[in-house]
């Protein structure tokens, strides 16, 4: 009678096989961890390019000036303008808070150009008065990633590449306490 082979792996080729997932799996962990910050990202962007037209819309409607503003409480703003923990949208005349952004992914940094600004003020006819706001946003420690949002006098927010200077300061922002 012929003897049966039994099949199935053995405890060699298992561990082998579990060896080489684990191995690709520690080299994708580090590039997931980016995509997903990225995403975090670009997704804080297009939030507070909505929070800026949202206000800018609001004083034109409203016939009131509105702000956008870094908040650490969502009803104040704050005068150190720490963007990374969060910002609102008000109404200046009423003191009613509109928009509201809680903190941004732990991951991510925000910095603005100096001699700004603590907020974005819109007037009664949307424009955006002083000088153009830059506010940067970026991955902490990659300026490759940096993205600025920039306020023009008209009042009109767009999304631009970061300029080297503000994608460097924005890179090496520590990270806020919470």
């Amino acid at each position: 009678m012929p003897l049966s082979r039994r099949r199935g792996f053995t405890w060699l080729e298992l561990l082998v096989v579990l060896a080489i997932v684990g191995l690709t799996a520690s080299l994708a962990l580090p590039s997931l961890g980016t995509a997903i910050a990225r995403r975090h990202l670009d997704a804080s962007t297009e939030a507070l390019l909505n929070a800026l037209g949202q206000a800018r819309t609001a004083a034109v409607r409203r016939d009131h000036a509105t702000t956008v503003c870094a908040s650490t409480n969502g009803h104040t703003c704050s005068t150190w303008a720490d963007w990374t923990r969060g910002w609102i949208g008000r109404d200046d005349r009423l003191g009613t808070v509109f928009e509201v952004m809680g903190p941004l992914h732990s991951k991510l940094a925000t910095a603005r150009r100096a001699g700004r600004p603590h907020g974005v003020a819109f007037d009664v006819n949307g424009t955006s008065p002083g000088s153009n706001q830059t506010i940067t946003l970026c991955v902490r420690g990659q300026a490759a990633t940096a993205i600025s949002v920039i306020v023009a006098n008209s009042g009109l927010a767009r999304r631009t590449a970061a300029r080297a200077d503000d994608a460097a300061t924005c890179a090496a922002t520590s990270s806020p306490k919470r």
